[in-house]
C-alpha cells in the first residue's frame, strides 16, 4: 500500500535528477527494495515518506554519479587509445582503411557472406537462400568472421565506437 500510493511521487523526484523515465522508475523501485529489506536495521526519525523520498533523491544522485564516471572513464580510454597512436589521431578515412584489409583477409566465402550483410543489409536467410547455402552455415561463417575482425582490430577497439562498422563500410 505505502509503494503504491509513494511510488509516482518518488518516480518524479528521480525524475528531476535522472532524465530518462525507465531508469528513473528503476532506481525508485531499487530504492524501496533496498529499504523493504533493511527494515529492521532502519532508525526513521522523521515520517516513512520523507525518509523513502529523501532515499530516492539520494539514490538518483548516486545513479548519476555512477553514469557520469562510467561516460568519462570510457572517454579517457577512447583518448588514450587515439593518442597512444603513433600516427596521433587516427581518422575515419584510416579506421576504414584497416577495415578493409582486414575484411580482404577474411576466407572469400566468408568474406563475400560479411559483405553481404553488413554492406547490403541483407539478413542470414536471404543470404542463405541468394548463395543456396543453410542459415546455420551462414552464422557458421559470420562467426569466423566476427573472430578474426575482432583479432584483427583488437587494438582499434574503442575507435569502433566512434566509427561504427557500418558507417565504415559505406
Amino acid at each position: 500500500m505505502f509503494f503504491k500510493e509513494n511510488y509516482h511521487t518518488a518516480c518524479l523526484v528521480a525524475l528531476r535528477y535522472i532524465k530518462n523515465q525507465q531508469e528513473a522508475e528503476d532506481v525508485v523501485q531499487e530504492t524501496f527494495l533496498y529499504l523493504w529489506e533493511k527494515r529492521n536495521q532502519l532508525e526513521i526519525r522523521q515520517s516513512l515518506k520523507q525518509y523513502f523520498l529523501q532515499a530516492v533523491k539520494n539514490k538518483s544522485i548516486n545513479f548519476v554519479n555512477r553514469e557520469r564516471k562510467f561516460h568519462e572513464v570510457i572517454n579517457e580510454e577512447l583518448d588514450m587509445t587515439l593518442s597512444s597512436d603513433s600516427d596521433e589521431n587516427f581518422s575515419k578515412e584510416e579506421l576504414a582503411v584497416l577495415v578493409s584489409k582486414s575484411i580482404d583477409k577474411l576466407p572469400s566465402q566468408c568474406k563475400r557472406i560479411f559483405l553481404m550483410a553488413y554492406v547490403d543489409s541483407l539478413t542470414y536467410n536471404q543470404i542463405a537462400e541468394s548463395l543456396g547455402l543453410s542459415k546455420n552455415t551462414i552464422k557458421t561463417q559470420m562467426g569466423i568472421a566476427y573472430k578474426q575482425l575482432r583479432e584483427h582490430l583488437k587494438s582499434y577497439f574503442l575507435l569502433l565506437f566512434v566509427y561504427p562498422l557500418k558507417r565504415i563500410l559505406r
